[in-house]
């Protein structure tokens, strides 16, 4: 990020910006002393726990956990990638942003105007004569005109260079459209041709509505075969396009996912413009693809409820039990919706009507049923395999961070698996953390170190005179001594939000408490001197040990030189410490 848009700018344009006026446009603030508060946008709640600091430029949810700055709250409001937001908030406080097309620029301007041109040049073809064959055919698939034109469907002639030859008129050139995954070079005598040709075209957008890839559909043919070609296409990954961070219909989903709560998730294209035409339209679809942690934890900043789509035989219930383990690492754990044999949501919806799917969605059973489910077998004397399923959930319990998570699924598992649930927790005993992952493991989140952290996080300047005072390298916890050596070295420009994802929830309350308090200047001081002064009085215990053991090692063995010299040191330390006192 850092080689886009530069620190100093980010900098800048969140000095400038109102965080109390951006979440004032979501979230109705009223003050509280030096802090403001209201309903978390985040996750329903009746008591207001949402806390912004105009002061600190920091808001926090006592509730969910969530906070950050500026850039955070519309990152998690608006769904969008992290340039993005800067993007939007220095747009609103008058700071331009240069484009720059350096590395995987996030906006390529080349690439997205030659996106541009080839989704009006699809739209125009679909309208046209040509189109006459794919428009029978999505009428046949229920698609009405204001669906068509909504979700911008085009149709990609069967003529090989259809698109190349417009794109070349229009003054895009050949390397851009390549660039773009419009084309393709031919690998004898030179030359490009249209990736997409004869079929149904479905433009691909950011969350913000950008037209970003293109997905086709081959058309049946008389037979009702499609032939040796994929049914289903997509474009290229791009500077623009990652397909395993986007998905289809978000743009357009965005506010109804908002207004119902919760995301319903399905498999293709048709699906997503189905649903929505039939009155459901908090629909979106991965692209091709099974669903991936980065698509759940961007579905998971708009709604923590998402109902995902199976059939009801059994490569449907091993699909549903293969996505739990994926929710659960992007911090939801979803629930699951069985259609009957032979349906997907399109043919669905069609045959039963939106009532249906609509009742069958509220009914949604949860996620972890079916995993466990699949995990124990139609058998209960099938011991090797859920002996393999124990394991299986030992493994998964290691990666869960949340304690109250993990209790709920030791204790689903136990049961439904038929163990006891201390050989299934005793199986599942997490490793120690890596060194530098404050929050991956039970971590101290108590005493003299985590209390410094939380005062270097709202003062980063503090981290300097820990430094100084020569306490930092005596952190026995190695998650909290990187933390503050990160706040040391990013200095005023640190991202308090990035460091505190990584910290337990309870110590993450705290500093957070701390950072929207109105805590005093001596009261901060005190605690800052308590706490180095704990750490010294610690080193010293561990000194005195240490010299009390070399002493009755030198007694034990009759030297009595080395003796004196321990109990000089002894005596020395005894000196320093009531001078101190």
């Amino acid at each position: 990020m850092s080689g886009r848009i530069p620190e100093e700018l980010i900098r800048a344009i969140r000095e400038r910006a109102s965080l109390t006026e951006v979440v004032s446009e979501v979230v109705s603030l009223r003050r509280r002393g030096r802090t403001s508060v209201g309903l978390c946008p985040f996750h329903p709640e009746k008591t207001p726990s949402f806390t912004v600091s105009e002061e600190r430029g920091f808001y926090h949810c006592f509730g969910c956990g969530e906070h950050g700055d500026v850039f955070a709250f519309v990152m998690k409001a608006q769904s969008l990638s992290f340039p993005e937001a800067v993007r939007t908030v220095a747009q609103r406080v008058g700071v331009v942003v240069p484009e720059t097309l350096e590395g995987r620029a996030e906006r390529s301007e080349p690439l997205a105007e030659a996106l541009e041109v080839a989704a009006a040049f699809y739209r125009g073809m679909l309208r046209g004569a040509q189109g006459e064959r794919a428009r029978s055919y999505l009428r046949h698939r229920g698609l009405g005109a204001e669906s068509i034109e909504r979700f911008g469907l085009g149709w990609a002639p069967a003529s090989g260079d259809a698109l190349a030859r417009h794109l070349g008129t229009v003054g895009i050139a050949r390397d851009v459209a390549l660039a773009a995954g419009l084309l393709l070079e031919r690998q004898r005598g030179g030359g490009v041709f249209d990736r997409f040709r004869d079929r149904i075209v479905f433009p691909i957008t950011d969350p913000r509505g950008r037209v970003v890839s293109f997905g086709g559909r081959v058309l049946p043919d008389a037979a009702g075969s499609s032939g040796a070609a994929p049914k289903y296409l997509n474009g290229p990954e791009t500077a623009l396009f990652h397909k395993g961070r986007t998905l289809y219909g978000l743009a357009l989903a965005r506010e109804a996912i908002r207004t119902a709560g919760r995301v319903i998730l399905v498999e293709g294209y048709m699906d997503v413009i189905a649903l929505a035409q039939a009155g459901l339209p908090e629909v979106v679809a991965p692209l091709g693809t099974a669903i991936t942690v980065e698509q759940l934890r961007i579905l998971r900043r708009l709604s923590d409820r998402v109902v995902a789509c199976f059939d009801g035989d059994a490569a449907g219930q091993r699909a549903a039990a293969r996505s739990f383990p994926v929710f659960l690492q992007a911090g939801l754990w979803g629930r699951a919706v069985f259609l009957p044999s032979g349906h997907d949501p399109d043919t669905f919806v069609r045959a039963h009507g939106s009532t249906a799917l609509r009742e069958g969605i509220e009914a949604a059973e949860p996620l972890v049923d079916a995993y466990l489910r699949t995990l124990a077998g139609p058998r209960a004397d099938a011991v090797a395999q859920r002996a393999a399923g124990v394991r299986e959930v030992a493994a998964l319990l290691r990666s869960v961070d949340d304690p109250v998570e993990r209790d709920l699924l030791a204790r689903l598992a136990a049961e439904r698996l038929g163990v006891r649930e201390d050989v299934l927790r005793g199986e599942s005993s997490p490793s120690p953390s890596p060194a530098g992952a404050p929050g991956r493991s039970h971590a101290p989140t108590t005493g003299a170190e985590a209390q410094l952290l939380e005062l270097v996080l709202v003062e980063p300047a503090l981290a300097a005179r820990l430094a100084a005072a020569q306490v930092l390298e005596e952190f026995e916890h190695e998650g909290w001594r990187r933390a503050v050596e990160r706040v040391l070295a990013a200095g005023a420009a640190v991202d308090r939000a990035a460091i505190m994802r990584d910290l337990p929830r309870e110590l993450r309350d705290r500093v957070a408490r701390r950072l929207l308090g109105d805590q005093a200047e001596e009261d901060r001081e005190r605690v800052l001197a308590d706490c180095i002064a704990a750490i010294r009085a610690r080193r010293a215990r561990r000194e005195r040990s240490r010299l009390l053991d070399m002493l009755r090692a030198a007694e034990a063995r009759g030297d009595l030189a080395a003796a004196t010299a321990v109990q000089r040191a002894l005596n020395e330390q005894l000196t320093e410490k009531t001078r101190t006192s």
